[in-house]
């Protein structure tokens, strides 16, 4: 029986597919992307369609706007030189004192008009942007526990504040992947860092790093305890269903009341209340 590759696993080879599909991956790659498809048919599906849709495009026809769309297109621009004619012509005193007015001011034609209308729109999508942006934990989520090492140290400065913020998630991702090859043994403090950076950062791709890097950490007795607290605090279904897999190959029995909460959550996704379910049928 072939073992289910993670989501983790699915990310990590997520942006090769398109050129696996293509066949133009170098052959190292080529060999990585097919080794996890051997074992994952949600990325071979999605390779096969990526390969239909290739096909689709080459054998389609380019589209042509037909002649009654630009007929319509000529006489809606007609329409706005006529418009834009048609405006009163201000005396060239009242030009120069119009140069300092607001734009939406006084005598405005549409055209001035539709120009406000859009950098209002923009400034308008600009603040709901910062609205709905996701929001970084404080900087106490990954401050470095008493007595770090150097390296736990150098870990939580660069995973929170504004070193974090200046850092891709592709950049906190290798941070997180490479600090496994230097935590000291059990007790580590850099265990701690990584388990802050599951619960707080605030990508999706550096918590499932920061959850497969962690399991590879799983003889610290912290490991087990973050993942079943992580997983009351997660909504990210990708992560939630990583951390169940975890929990489960980890044979984490304490996890059993955190699954059977998720398992009955009426906003949780079905495919992650069905994980639930499964692993509250393997831990019991």
């Amino acid at each position: 029986m072939l073992n289910r590759p993670s989501p983790y696993d699915c990310f990590t080879v997520a942006d090769l597919l398109v050129d696996y599909a293509d066949q133009v991956l170098p052959p190292d790659q080529t060999e990585r992307v097919a080794a996890h498809l051997s074992q994952c048919p949600a990325c071979q599906e999605q390779v096969a369609q990526l390969r239909e849709l290739s096909i689709q495009m080459e054998v389609s026809e380019p589209v042509k706007p037909t002649p009654a769309l630009r007929n319509q297109f000529m006489l809606m621009l007609e329409q706005e030189k006529a418009a834009l004619a048609a405006a009163p012509v201000a005396a060239p005193e009242v030009q120069a004192e119009a140069r300092v007015r607001p734009m939406w001011a006084g005598e405005a034609t549409r055209w001035t008009m539709r120009i406000a209308a859009g950098v209002a729109l923009l400034i308008m999508g600009m603040a709901l942007g910062q609205w709905w942006r996701p929001i970084a934990a404080p900087d106490v989520a990954t401050t470095p526990p008493a007595g770090a090492t150097k390296h736990a140290i150098q870990l939580a400065s660069a995973l929170s504040g504004d070193a974090s913020r200046s850092l891709s998630a592709s950049d906190r991702i290798q941070l997180v992947s490479n600090a496994v090859e230097q935590v000291e043994g059990t007790g580590d403090p850099a265990v701690q860092v990584l388990i802050n950076t599951l619960n707080f950062d605030p990508n999706a791709n550096v918590r499932l790093a920061a959850a497969s890097a962690l399991y590879r950490l799983r003889s610290d007795p912290r490991v087990g305890e973050a993942f079943i607290q992580s997983l009351t605090i997660q909504t990210d279904p990708n992560v939630q269903i990583l951390l169940i897999e975890l929990l489960v190959n980890m044979r984490e029995r304490r996890a059993t009341p955190q699954l059977e909460q998720l398992a009955k959550k009426p906003d949780a996704l079905p495919i992650v209340r069905q994980q639930a379910e499964y692993g509250l049928g393997t831990l019991i």
